[in-house]
């Protein structure tokens, strides 16, 4: 079984891991404080590979970016387009080669642990081919070895303590039990890499990589690298 494939059929469907709009909101509020020490000065290209609902895309573009939101999920797309087909410098296209060696940054949030572990030397140098000499690749939200269903629990409710929706975080979690996520989480596995072995494969695919002093999503027992295209 391709568990690329089968995780963005899954990706493709009508699907959230969001148990409110503040939860939402908030993610992405934490997304964008994080990612704003590191972006480039202005003016940018910035390729948010994988980006999900993209909610801190108008607010990096404000900043003098060109900000490229690109999701594998068709559908996921076509969102993208009506959400934000009034804002300048957002653009979804359909494909990346055409974009190739023209990004500043590129942004992969809670994307690696859906790929096979076996697919991940070819990702990485397709993006590396996109990336200008000496561009930044930001790889966020990356799950250990020793990670569990438990501790992502306990960080979502530390996470909805913080701000603001607890009870809907535990409403959530009782209904994650029961999900098709939980199902898809079992049967598909996720891929996990300790903080050697993730630089490992950067340095193989020709980034010089380090760890990121702060995880880029608000799970503290989750890590985040980045890597410059050597």
């Amino acid at each position: 079984m391709d568990t690329n494939a089968a995780w963005l059929d899954y990706w493709d469907g009508d699907v959230s891991l969001y148990v409110s709009r503040r939860h939402l909101e908030a993610h992405y509020q934490g997304l964008l404080a994080a990612i704003e020490p590191l972006l480039p000065p202005a003016p940018f290209t910035l390729l948010d590979f994988g980006c999900g609902e993209a909610l801190m895309a108008p607010a990096i573009a404000a900043k003098g970016g060109r900000v490229i939101l690109f999701d594998e999920a068709a559908a996921r797309r076509g969102t993208l387009r009506q959400r934000f087909a009034s804002i300048p410098g957002i653009e979804i296209p359909d494909e990346t080669d055409s974009l190739a060696g023209t990004c500043d940054m590129v942004l992969m949030i809670s994307v690696i642990q859906y790929v096979p572990k076996d697919q991940l030397a070819g990702l990485l140098a397709r993006i590396r081919r996109l990336l200008k000499p000496g561009g930044r690749l930001v790889l966020g939200d990356i799950l250990a070895p020793d990670n569990s269903i438990a501790d992502d629990a306990l960080a979502l409710l530390g996470f909805g303590l913080k701000e603001g929706f607890l009870m809907d975080a535990v409403i959530g979690l009782f209904k994650t039990l029961r999900s098709d996520y939980r199902q898809a989480r079992q049967k598909l596995g996720l891929s996990t890499y300790s903080i050697d072995g993730i630089l490992a494969a950067l340095k193989a695919a020709g980034f010089e990589a380090a760890p990121l002093g702060w995880n880029i999503g608000h799970a503290r027992h989750r890590r985040s690298v980045t890597a410059t295209a050597a």
